[in-house]
Order: structure tokens, then C-alpha cells, then sequence
């Protein structure tokens, strides 16, 4: 993956305000009652307004525009007919395209509801993301990022799934490199200014064992433990990296 160009770092800022946004007024709309399918022609329609394009839909053949993956989903969740309830740990994740250059991010919520375990779970899966953005150093590595992110896991007791990553990002929505949230420090590729990358946590309350569903999508716990998960796209800078998909 090459650094950016000027040009292509500003469209990247657009792109990711629009896509914090769109993500912003998907998750105050995820409210009890209204359906999967619901929001993901909320998506579409967010799109049109604001004149991007849904990096996901038809992508690799997906039939939406919106992962939303509830409870024991990880990722990769087909919208539905089901409706959003009380108590529902919901994952969104959304990526766009403006200008032709691609940001992907990703919130996870608990639905009109408290719970002070899930609470804490989520809260763990969101310092992982951001430990490892604070990682994503011009200099440092891919390993020091991954090291970086598997630290508020392990010591909480969850579980990492170790078959997907985060990504390098920019005229694909998946470039090189894969970011994994466990690893070693001082592995991997070299970080350079203005590359742009994705960094996610993907994490299991219970078992990391993973089942793929018979869409082809949908990756679920195999346990049938909650998931969580968050996502940015950023730029690494000669300093603080920076979040692009922040409103």
C-alpha cells in the first residue's frame, strides 16, 4: 500500500466526516422496533444524500449496503425482517466511497438497556481499537499495533477472533496491510506517513471459535456469545494518527 497524495488525503477527510455521519444517524435510529432491513434502506438513502456510494453493497457479491450483526454475530451480518429489541447488542459497520477512495468504520451499542457485563465488554472491545490507533506510529509496525490491541483483551478475559483483521485502505477497501488484533511488537510491515489504514476490534465475550452461516456472510460465535465490535479508518501522521471517520 502507498502512501497518499495530498489530494487523495482530503478526500479521504470528506469521505470520513460523511461516513461518521451516516454511521452517527444510523445508530440513534437503531431503536427498538425498527427492522434490519429498515435501516439498511436508511443507509441506501443517507448515500444518495450525501452523495457517496455504499462501499459494501454487491461487494464480493454482498446483497446489502449494511452490516448489522446482533448479539452472537460477528460480522458480516445480511439485514432482515427481524426487529431490533430491547437488551440487543448491535454491531454496525459501513464503509463508503467518495471521490473513489473508500472509509470503512464500525459501533457497536446495547439497546435501551443497561448491563454493567456487556457494558464492560463493550467498553473493553472499543480501548482495544483505540490502543491501537494510539500505536499507528510513522516508524512503528504492524506487530506493534496488533500488541497494542490485544493488551485490554487479555486482561479482561475475552477473546480475540483471530481470523479477521483490520486493512490497509484507500482505492480498495481492502489493501495490504492485515492488521490482526494480537501480535508482536516490531513485526510486520513498517508504518509510513500518509498511509491510510483500518483498524478493528473484533472481540467474543466468550469462546474466539468462529461458524460461518450458510449465506456465505454471516460469521457467528460458535459458543453463541455476545461479539462486539469497532472500527476507524485513519492516516498515519508524524504524530498523533488521525481518525478520519470522527464526527
Amino acid at each position: 500500500m502507498n502512501p497518499k497524495s495530498k489530494t487523495e488525503i482530503e478526500y479521504m477527510r470528506k469521505g470520513g466526516k460523511l461516513l461518521a455521519k451516516i454511521l452517527n444517524i444510523l445508530k440513534q435510529n437503531s431503536k427498538i422496533g425498527i427492522t434490519e432491513n429498515e435501516l439498511d434502506k436508511m443507509s441506501q438513502e443517507l448515500c444518495k444524500e450525501y452523495a457517496v456510494s455504499p462501499a459494501f453493497f454487491k461487494y464480493k457479491g454482498f446483497p446489502k449496503s449494511l452490516c448489522i450483526s446482533v448479539n452472537d454475530k460477528i460480522v458480516h451480518g445480511i439485514a432482515t425482517d427481524r426487529k431490533i429489541k430491547e437488551g440487543d447488542l448491535v454491531s454496525l459497520d459501513f464503509g463508503i466511497i467518495y471521490k473513489g477512495l473508500y472509509t470503512d468504520a464500525a459501533v457497536s451499542f446495547l439497546v435501551s438497556s443497561k448491563d454493567p457485563k456487556i457494558e464492560d465488554f463493550i467498553a473493553a472491545t472499543k480501548k482495544s481499537r483505540d490502543e491501537g490507533i494510539k500505536a499507528s506510529l510513522e516508524n512503528n509496525f504492524v506487530g506493534d499495533i496488533s500488541f497494542a490491541m490485544q493488551k485490554p483483551i487479555l486482561e479482561k478475559g475475552y477473546s480475540i477472533v483471530k481470523e479477521l483483521a483490520g486493512h490497509g485502505i484507500g482505492y480498495k477497501l481492502h489493501e495490504d496491510p492485515f492488521i490482526l488484533g494480537y501480535g508482536r511488537p516490531k513485526t510486520g510491515m513498517k508504518l509510513r506517513r500518509n498511509m491510510t489504514i483500518a483498524i478493528e476490534s473484533m472481540i467474543n465475550m466468550g469462546s474466539a471459535d468462529i461458524l460461518e452461516e450458510n449465506d456465505n456472510w454471516t460469521i457467528r460465535t460458535k459458543d453463541g456469545s455476545l461479539s462486539c465490535h469497532f472500527e476507524h479508518t485513519i492516516l498515519i501522521t508524524d504524530s498523533t494518527p488521525e481518525i478520519l471517520t470522527l464526527l
